[in-house]
């Protein structure tokens, strides 16, 4: 083995190779009211996804549907962390029943409203 190859294989690879490992296996400093999205996030999505239902029902009645999937998606992974036994009590405790209450609420909104903007314009189809 030339010196070359055992410098780089037993000290330069474990040198560089060990704060990686060590972040990777080190807990995040952020608490779980950081990795939540604010509830003003949460509204502003709700309007948003409301004018894009919107604006795509008045060209064709089947467009919001395209918008309800990525929403459901989103929604189930925040409704997810909530049913979490270890996540779920964090969050209430870090941000109170009123987040729980409006993100669920707004992620309702968020399913309903593509749908109900589809519903009126499939009604009103000549």
């Amino acid at each position: 083995m030339k010196a070359g190859r055992f410098f780089r294989l037993f000290v330069v690879t474990p040198v560089l190779g060990a704060p990686v490992a060590l972040l990777s296996t080190m807990p995040a400093a952020a608490g779980i009211a950081e990795r939540e999205p604010p509830s003003a996030e949460l509204w502003i999505f709700v309007i948003g996804i409301a004018a894009l239902s919107w604006v795509m029902a008045c060209r064709r009645w089947w467009l919001p549907l395209t918008v309800w999937l990525p929403a459901a998606l989103f929604i189930s992974g925040l409704v997810a962390d909530f049913a979490d036994p270890v996540i779920g009590p964090a969050v209430r405790e870090e941000l109170g029943l009123a987040y729980i209450f409006q993100a669920d609420l707004a992620g309702a909104l968020m399913l309903v409203v593509p749908l109900m903007f589809a519903n009126i314009r499939f009604g009103r189809k000549e």
